[in-house]
């Protein structure tokens, strides 16, 4: 790794001794040595790398505590729904994607917020199939707690009105009992289980890709919180220690093992910190409720407008065995705890 030196700029060191520095010297990915200007140009070789910041203030990368870097990533590649600013802006770029796929194909979609929109309302799929009536659509909410999807999703998946609930999902219906096509937490999995996975190649141009927009934020590290123990977390696996094998990991990657996979990581002998200074095992995953947004998050109060106080997604009990097996076997624990009820 050649050494790199940054000269001519503005350092905040936070040492009340020495509060201000000119330049610093980076040796194997690591500061090496801060100070002036000429004092730190003389440790440079003739391989060095020398960069002459003309003044400018240098800060620190950030590292985000707590992001779904993986479904986040390959969500650059799908219809980005964030700024929505209306359920009929929406529809119409569920219409505009499917011109531009063939008939059959998946359209998918995240990030919407119904709380921003004038007319406060969830897709339903009656507005997806006007949009789409040949594609199968699902289109997550910004927590990933809620999907709404339309009839050919639906009918794909099998679920009908006689589909009974899963554990820990809810399948909201109409007053004649059919699926209004929105999905509440593991009911999201009736129809996502049966999307075609993005492939490997996919995935690691999908992280390169997160990389770039991440590092023009400022952040070079992650804890990704998102990893599953479904069809999604062996992927993101692979493709991230693939990237690492290449040298191409553009963040320092704190990555969050599945808490329905505790008994195969501890039969692994995996431990939290394991791994290397870009890619390492976190925290084991819990989920203990769902979310505000999908009303799932578990309330001591019922919500106003649903009636009911939501739900945990996995027994407390089960819980209160997991997470000293986990600690025994040298693995941190993170808790998803949204309501009151499941902080209690």
């Amino acid at each position: 790794m050649t050494d790199l030196f940054l000269v001519n700029g503005r350092f905040h060191t936070q040492d009340p001794d020495y509060p201000g520095a000119t330049a610093v010297a980076i040796r194997g990915g690591r500061l090496w040595a801060v100070g002036g200007d000429e004092e730190i140009r003389t440790l440079a070789g003739s391989s060095s790398r020398v960069i002459d910041l003309e003044g400018r203030r240098v800060l620190p990368g950030m590292t985000d505590a707590h992001v779904h870097f993986y479904d986040w990533s390959l969500g650059l590649r799908q219809l980005p729904l964030a700024g929505a600013t209306s359920l009929d802006e929406v529809c119409a770029g569920v219409a505009r994607r499917a011109g531009e796929l063939p008939p059959g194909r998946w359209i998918l979609g995240q990030g919407w917020n119904e709380t921003r929109w004038p007319q406060v309302r969830m897709p339903a799929r009656a507005d997806l199939d006007g949009a789409a009536p040949e594609h199968p659509v699902i289109l997550w909410r910004n927590d990933l707690h809620l999907a709404s999807v339309n009839s050919r999703a639906l009918e794909l998946a099998g679920v009908s009105g006689d589909t009974p609930d899963p554990p820990e999902g809810i399948i909201d219906r109409d007053e004649a009992g059919q699926p209004t096509g929105v999905l509440r937490d593991l009911a999201i999995n009736l129809v996502s289980d049966i999307i075609p996975s993005a492939t490997e190649d996919e995935t690691v141009a999908a992280m390169q890709e997160g990389f770039t927009v991440l590092h023009r934020l400022g952040l070079t590290g992650v804890h990704d919180y998102r990893i599953m123990g479904g069809a999604d977390g062996p992927p993101a696996f692979r493709a991230l220690q693939r990237l690492q094998a290449a040298g191409e990991v553009g963040l320092r990657m704190w990555t969050h093992v599945p808490g329905e996979r505790l008994d195969e990581v501890i039969a692994l002998g995996l431990r939290t910190g394991f791994g290397d200074d870009f890619v390492r095992v976190g925290h084991v995953k819990m989920f203990s409720d769902g979310g505000q947004g999908a009303r799932t998050a578990w309330m001591l109060e019922p919500y106003e407008d649903a009636g009911h106080c939501g739900m945990p997604l996995t027994p407390m009990a089960d819980l209160a065995e997991a997470i000293p097996k986990a600690d025994r076997a040298g693995l941190a624990v993170a808790v998803h705890a949204i309501g009151d009820r499941a902080n209690r």
